[in-house]
C-alpha cells in the first residue's frame, strides 16, 4: 500500500488511468481509450477498496444486500445520502457517452443499438461491481445503486445520440 491516506491511492489509480488512454490512444479511436480509463479506474478503484476495507482494516467490515429500490433516498435522504445517489449516477454517465459514440465511430452497430448497448454495458458493470462487492464481503449490494448507475449510463447514451443528431442535422443545413 502506498499510504494509509485513501486519496493517494486514488491518485495514483487515475494517473495509472489516464497513461493507459495515452498508451493505446493511436491504436483505436479516442473513445475506445476513454472507455478503457475508465473502466481501468473503477476496476483498480474497487480492487483498492477491497484491500483497504477486507484485508488492511483501515474501515469497518460492511457487508451485506439491500434489494429495494431506495426512492426516499433519492428524494428525500440526507445531504450524505443525495451525494452517493449522484455520484452513482454521475460516475457512469461518460462510460454510456464514450462507449456510444466508439460504437457510433467504429459503425459495428446499427445506429438504434448503440444506445441500448451502451445502456445494456453499464448495466453490466454495474452488476459486476455489486456482486463483487457482495461476494467479496468489502461492500452492500444495493439496488437503488444498481438502478443509479444503469441511469448514468442511459443518459450518457442519450446525450451521445442527441450530440449526433444535432452534428448531422447541422451539417445538413451547412451542406445543402
Amino acid at each position: 500500500m502506498l499510504s494509509k491516506i485513501p486519496w493517494i491511492h486514488w491518485a495514483v489509480i487515475g494517473i495509472i488511468s489516464v497513461a493507459v488512454v495515452f498508451l493505446i490512444w493511436k491504436k483505436t479511436s479516442g473513445y475506445a481509450a476513454v472507455v478503457l480509463g475508465i473502466s481501468t479506474f473503477i476496476g483498480l478503484f474497487l480492487l483498492d477498496a477491497s484491500v483497504l476495507i477486507r484485508y488492511c482494516g483501515y474501515y469497518p467490515h460492511v457487508s451485506g444486500y439491500n434489494i429495494k429500490v431506495d426512492l426516499n433516498r433519492i428524494f428525500h435522504g440526507n445531504g450524505i445520502s443525495r451525494v452517493e445517489v449522484f455520484s452513482n449516477f454521475a460516475a457512469y454517465v461518460p462510460l454510456g457517452f464514450f462507449l456510444s459514440e466508439h460504437m457510433a465511430v467504429i459503425k459495428r452497430f446499427r445506429p438504434g443499438s448503440q444506445f441500448g448497448l451502451a445502456t445494456l454495458a453499464a448495466f453490466g458493470l454495474s452488476l459486476c461491481i455489486e456482486l463483487l462487492q457482495w461476494a467479496l464481503q468489502v461492500g452492500f449490494f444495493e439496488l437503488t445503486d444498481l438502478v443509479m448507475n444503469t441511469f448514468g449510463g442511459f443518459v450518457g447514451a442519450g446525450v451521445s445520440a442527441g450530440c449526433r443528431k444535432v452534428s448531422k442535422v447541422i451539417t445538413e443545413k451547412l451542406t445543402g
